[in-house]
């Protein structure tokens, strides 16, 4: 009869406890439901990328003019010129323009002159090729030049003047200029053999002036050297005429 009592016993203490196992199984299955609902996410595999696409897809860059290309494909992407400046590449101004500045100091050092107050660079451009060419009396060329030469042949140069051949002739030719209206370009004449005139040279600017030494050849002079200014004659200019083709009378 003990037995049987402890029996019903326990037969109620499960009973009260199913429905707590009861719900438990419940909150299990609505979870397993729920996840069955809501799968969780899952990572696919990349997808597998052509050989063909991968090349399509890098960037291609060409040299322009070069046969070579960085790309491992024939697909050509050009770099396109920039249009060019209409006169940009014209050259030769600038290579004229940089000739005329480079004479420009030249001669400013040899004058001691200011660069506003040069000749122009006609002028200068007449002189240049003659500077250190050797006095040779009765000489017209770069293999040698006396005086009166070098002055026909910067003023036909300069301004189409076609000068007498001999510095007297020349002194004779042209009017008088009083020495304090002596102007670049006009003629300076010497006598450096006894009284007659035999030496000229082209006014500069800044008492200097241009000759064909009988000493040192085509130089840069000063009117203020002793051996120059007792010996000044007088000055000359020359006017402007059209070429005949040589530069003398």
């Amino acid at each position: 009869m003990g037995l049987l009592l402890s029996g019903c016993s326990f037969i109620q203490r499960l009973g009260a406890k199913l429905p707590e196992i009861k719900g438990s199984s419940v909150s299990r299955s609505t979870a397993s439901a729920t996840i069955s609902a809501n799968p969780p996410l899952a990572f696919m595999d990349p997808l597998p990328i052509k050989q063909e696409e991968k090349i399509a897809q890098q960037p291609q860059w060409v040299l322009s003019g070069s046969s070579h290309s960085a790309s491992t494909d024939n697909v050509e992407e050009r770099v396109e010129e920039p249009a060019l400046i209409p006169g940009a590449g014209n050259t030769t101004n600038f290579s004229k323009e940089g000739e005329n500045a480079a004479l420009q100091l030249k001669y400013a050092a040899l004058l001691e002159q200011d660069l506003f107050l040069l000749p122009d660079a006609k002028l200068l451009a007449a002189i240049d090729p003659w500077m250190g060419v050797r006095y040779r009396k009765g000489g017209t060329t770069s293999r040698g030049i006396d005086c009166s030469a070098f002055t026909a042949s910067v003023l036909y140069a300069y301004t189409g003047t076609n000068l007498p051949r001999t510095c007297r002739e020349q002194y004779q030719q042209y009017p008088r200029v009083s020495q304090s209206e002596i102007e670049i370009g006009d003629l300076l004449f010497f006598r450096t053999r006894g009284r007659a005139v035999s030496h000229v040279g082209i006014y500069l600017g800044n008492n200097k002036f241009v000759h064909a030494s009988s000493s040192n050849g085509v130089v840069v002079s000063s009117r203020n050297e002793p051996y120059f200014s007792t010996r000044f004659a007088g000055a000359r200019r020359v006017s402007k005429s059209s070429q005949n083709g040589s530069a003398f009378k």
